[in-house]
């Protein structure tokens, strides 16, 4: 091989070496020179690392270390018209494919003449692939914009003409997280009516993190298209990583230290593998050395901190120089630009303008723009904002902290953009239709009170004409309800006013205004019933019912009212005293005491026999997200978003010991039916088993791809269940700390997992709306139990091993009779999601 020729040009050289596929065979400088060779080329003083910027089709010659992956992919795409490249976050699957694939496509005789038009889904793909097109075809690309099943067919109908077209759809997971369904949906349909028409003039190129592949299971065609042209993006071996570091600076004339480039790869390798944070490091230490010398050292590289800390050091000095009030506007600037998926952080992506009103915020953003914590893209009304990569998300500190501080409102919000949209786009077909989508209850009381707080300074203009529609409908809708309670006695009282002083007739009338004040509240307990505020209408009733016993006087409605209140009865306490979220409960062993775990990081013990508080248990510094008692009633465990586990003597209500060891949110904690051991699962995909008498780490276990959301152990303490994000269920046996078998059925996260009494049917509640029953002598499922209309977030057993409990989103908890597979009951009553449901020791109490 020779160094290029001088009449090739920059777009020719861009990273392929040797290969016979029509590419330019080229000579890598820092493999064929020595130092001093490099050394006395021409110092190009301008970075030739990109930071946490993606590569564009204009950094190829930037570009090296995927050798073979862009003749692969080349050579793939000569001989099929469709390509999905799946990888982890920070791969570089958009990189691979702007400035590897498309160069060398264009060095294709089959392949050179493709126009290139790339866009992510966004909120509308429809309308981002207009954006993408509007350049080339003007106002002729305006049918891009129509939401409809044939419109990408239309488009390239129209339009293509004679040319080639190369549509590259990157970050296709943007549809699942950002676009609403309804548009998804049709879009998806669009795409795939493209596809099939099977013209070898289109070339359809996607790119999607691989965590995002069970979104789509809903959609047979994706899948279809997954088994068919899918491949999923390895990592960078040595060699590759030693061309992606030392190339660029070499071409620029400039080596590096002996044995840093070994040193960085291995730091790299720790950090499990972030090409952007690799880049940014680089870029890093390229600008803060003294290239007089031509050698990056290894003293700026440790002075940086590494490619473990470089990212975090730049961040935090960036934002140090800010005041106070600028580093609260930064946050809620960077609030505003991330979303959870599960219980990851990611980036979303915002309009610029809505940053622009304030001065002071305007400028805080644009100095996180310049100093590449931010990127902008676009012009004037059309310009975005988002994190310059979700790399930041997950290595600064600050944003990590802010993350868990502010999980509840991230939710909330992103919840609320996803309804308005819905009921914006609902709005201008169907008005009546659109205002069923209005919130009302704790859910709209805890977002005004966000915006009062100043929380959500950035709503865009449909939240906030949705938050302002779900205030009026709700506040007519319970005038409304006073309306129609007190209708009845609205004459009565008045007529009692009129005639105060006449006696005999005055006491009438009080007694006919009593009667019909009685009337009324018997009306009010069964509207409250059909409701399923069973509790209050329990209470209404009752208050009808005193009336007329002070009257001596009985009165059907009320009668009726207050037999319907009695006999429907199942709630019969509430509890009331946290401040946020209750997202956990559990009983003692003698059904005396409840335990209940919040967002508002406490822990709170009841008495169940007269519905007081007893204590709370502060000591978290985060969310409470799992409680569970020991057999003996004497311990409470408790495990927190903030990584740790928290034993309580339940006597003094003081702290024993804190368990930690998980690099990640703990989501669950079991104790084992003997006392001797818990488990913990936790964010981080790993489980610890712990012994209590020491409070040492006994094993961890490992298997699961994703987070694990629930542990449970079975009666006779020798098995442990775990449910995870991966969609599956692992047995594991307590004695090897080996897996028995996975349990495989759910379409979603399996949320909650619990075995029955007699330790052969485990149940398990999962975000694709199902309870799956599995028989654990042979793996196989037994049945799925069907009635939830959201996600299954917890499940629990009866003590006789015949009902199951479940409580969901839909707000609602399902008895089920297990021998039959059949729902028994719905209770009806909370305004918000069940996160937590269980039985007390007798059977008798759910909580």
């Amino acid at each position: 091989m020779t160094e290029p020729r001088s009449d090739v040009s920059a777009q020719d050289v861009f990273g392929v070496a040797g290969t016979n596929t029509g590419t330019v065979n080229i000579t890598y400088i820092s493999q064929t020179s020595s130092d001093a060779e490099i050394q006395a080329r021409e110092l190009i003083e301008a970075s030739p690392y990109l930071g946490l910027e993606k590569f564009g089709v204009e950094d190829h010659d930037k570009f090296f270390g995927r050798d073979r992956w862009i003749e692969n992919l080349t050579e793939h795409l000569k001989h099929k018209n469709v390509l999905l490249l799946l990888g982890a976050s920070g791969s570089g699957k958009s990189s691979l494919i702007q400035a590897g694939l498309v160069p060398a496509l264009k060095k294709q005789p089959s392949l050179s003449l493709f126009k290139l038009f790339s866009f992510v889904p966004d909120v509308s793909p429809f309308e981002s692939f207009y954006v993408s097109l509007q350049p080339t075809y003007k106002s002729k690309a305006k049918l891009a914009q129509i939401v409809k099943e044939d419109t990408l067919i239309q488009v390239e109908q129209s339009l293509k003409q004679d040319a080639q077209w190369l549509i590259f759809i990157d970050q296709f997971e943007e549809l699942f997280t950002r676009t609403p369904k309804t548009e998804r949906d049709v879009f998806i349909k669009s795409l795939i009516k493209l596809i099939d028409k099977s013209d070898a003039s289109i070339k359809v190129i996607l790119t999607m993190r691989a965590d995002f592949l069970d979104k789509l299971s809903p959609y047979p065609d994706l899948g279809k298209i997954h088994n068919l042209y899918g491949l999923l993006l390895t990592d960078m071996d040595d060699r590759d990583l030693r061309l992606a570091i030392a190339e660029p600076a070499a071409r620029n004339g400039v080596v590096f230290e002996k044995g840093l480039i070994e040193q960085i790869i291995a730091d790299f390798k720790e950090q499990a593998g972030s090409l952007p944070l690799l880049q940014y490091t680089l870029n890093l230490l390229w600008n803060k050395d003294d290239l007089q010398d031509r050698v990056l050292n290894a003293e700026t590289y440790q002075e940086l901190g590494g490619v473990t800390g470089a990212l975090q050091q730049q961040a935090n000095r960036i934002y140090d120089q800010f005041n106070e009030q600028q580093r609260k506007v930064a946050e809620q600037i960077f609030l505003e630009l991330i979303e959870l998926v599960g219980k990851e952080a990611v980036s979303r992506r915002a309009d610029k303008a809505i940053f622009e009103g304030d001065a002071i915020q305007k400028d805080v953003l644009y100095q996180l723009i310049d100093h590449r914590l931010l990127v902008s893209k676009g012009e004037d009304n059309k310009a975005t904002v988002e994190v310059a990569h979700e790399e930041l998300l997950r290595s600064w500190k600050v944003l990590q902290d802010l993350i868990r501080e502010k999980e509840e409102m991230i939710v909330l919000r992103n919840r609320l953009y996803a309804d308005a949209n819905q009921w914006h786009e609902l709005g201008q077909k169907d008005r009546q239709k659109a205002n069923s989508e209005l919130w009302n209850g704790s859910k709209l009381a805890r977002i005004v009170e966000l915006q009062k707080e100043g929380s959500l300074p950035n709503l865009d203009a449909v939240a906030i004409a949705f938050i302002e529609s779900s205030v009026t409908q709700a506040e007519r809708q319970k005038n409304e309800k006073i309306r129609n309670a007190w209708r009845i006695t609205a004459g009565s009282l008045v007529a009692v006013v009129i005639s105060a002083g006449l006696g005999w007739m005055a006491w009438q009338k009080t007694r006919e205004a009593e009667l019909n004040l009685a009337d009324a509240l018997g009306a009010t307990s069964l509207a409250l019933l059909d409701k399923g505020k069973e509790l209050d209408a329990l209470v209404t009733a009752i208050r009808a019912g005193k009336i007329l016993q002070s009257q001596r006087v009985s009165h059907p409605e009320v009668t009726n009212a207050l037999q319907e209140a009695l006999n429907k009865r199942s709630e019969y306490n509430r509890l009331e005293g946290h401040d946020n979220s209750v997202v956990s409960v559990s009983f003692s062993s003698d059904g005396k005491t409840l335990a209940s775990g919040s967002t508002d990081k406490t822990i709170k013990l009841w008495n169940l026999e007269t519905g007081k508080e007893i204590r709370t248990l502060k000591g978290h510094d985060n969310y409470v997200n799992s409680v569970s008692f020991s057999p003996d009633g004497k311990t409470l465990a408790s495990g927190s978003t903030d990584k740790t586990i928290k034993l309580w003597n339940l006597e003094t209500g003081k702290e024993i010991r804190t368990l930690k060891g998980h690099d990640n949110y703990v989501n669950s904690v079991s104790f084992s039916p003997d006392g001797k051991t818990l488990a913990s699962g936790s964010y981080d995909k790993t489980i610890k088993l712990w012994n209590l008498e020491t409070g040492k780490e006994i094993r961890t276990l490992k298997g699961h791809d994703k987070s694990i959301l629930s542990v449970s152990f079975s009666p006779d303490s020798k098995t442990l269940a775990s449910g995870s994000e991966d969609n599956t269920i692992k047995l594991w046996n307590l004695e090897t700390g080996k897996e028995i078998r996975t349990l495989k059925g759910h379409d979603n996260y399996v949320l909650s997992v619990s075995f029955s009494p007699d330790g052969k049917t485990l149940a398990s509640g999962s975000y694709d709306k199902t309870i799956k029953l599995w028989n654990l002598e042979t793996g196989k499922e037994i049945r799925t139990l069907k009635g939830h209309d959201n996600y299954v977030l917890s499940v629990s057993f009866s003590p006789d091993g015949k009902t199951l409990a479940s409580g969901s989103a839909d707000n609602t908890i399902k008895l089920w009779n297990l021998e039959a597979g059949t729902e028994i009951r719905t209770f009806k009553g909370h305004d918000n999601s069940v996160f937590s449901v269980s039985f007390s020791p007798d059977g008798k109490t759910l909580a």
